[in-house]
């Protein structure tokens, strides 16, 4: 008899125990910060409401996820200085031939390039013995250039880099084109000096009409010859 009341109080204390932590607890399963959403049951018993934390748990770990955000700005590209007393000169986008020879441009230490548009030659001696031009140079009396009755010779070329940018100036040098002295500064189209060369432009007066050449454009490609 004594038995049975101790195991009816041992019973009695535990259902109570039970019964207090249900006051104060709910059921339901927690998110990685140790939070949940309150289920409609745990609301209606006034246990919680809304969203809320377990052992501690807060939101912290979420916001500094959050807060870490980089810029992905793209910096300003540099701003092009063309140096003084120069002007910026491109190698030509279209091909060039030389007496229907294909130029390799983009692998040559003087290069043909282009100036508003105008096609220049590079007066280099390979390229005045293809196109049958006398050139001559000294400082004294400056650069003279001279049609021939030659015949064009080899098509040869001085292979080498240049820089990505170019930048050309005008000669400080008398220019004489068939002995006639030209006032460079006043043309439209100058002659220019780059990497210490003189270019000429290739325009139809000075191409066909002075130096008795034969000039087209088409197909995108610039053809010049003797």
């Amino acid at each position: 008899m004594r038995f049975r009341q101790i195991g009816l109080i041992l019973l009695t204390f535990i259902v109570t125990l039970t019964l207090s932590q249900s006051a104060y607890a709910h059921s339901g399963r927690t998110d990685s910060s140790g939070g949940h959403n309150c289920s409609a049951k745990s609301i209606a018993k006034g246990l919680c409401s809304g969203y809320h934390y377990h052992n501690g748990g807060s939101s912290s770990g979420s916001d500094s996820s959050s807060g870490g955000s980089t810029s992905n700005t793209t910096p300003a590209a540099p701003v092009e200085t063309i140096p003084s007393g120069h002007v910026k000169v491109i190698k030509p986008t279209y091909s060039i031939y030389v007496n229907g020879n294909s130029v390799p441009n983009s692998s040559l230490k003087y290069p043909v390039i282009s100036y508003k548009d105008i096609t220049y030659f590079p007066m280099t001696f390979k390229f005045t013995q293809a196109l049958a031009l006398e050139t001559v140079w000294n400082a004294d009396v400056g650069f003279v250039i001279r049609k021939t009755s030659n015949k064009a010779g080899k098509v040869e070329f001085d292979y080498g880099s240049t820089n990505t940018s170019l930048y050309a100036k005008e000669p400080d040098f008398n220019i004489y084109v068939n002995d006639s002295w030209i006032d460079n500064g006043s043309e439209e189209y100058p002659l220019l000096v780059l990497n210490d060369v003189t270019y000429f432009p290739m325009t139809w007066h000075y191409a066909v009409e002075e130096l008795g050449l034969t000039i087209k454009l088409e197909n995108n490609a610039f053809y010049i010859s003797k």
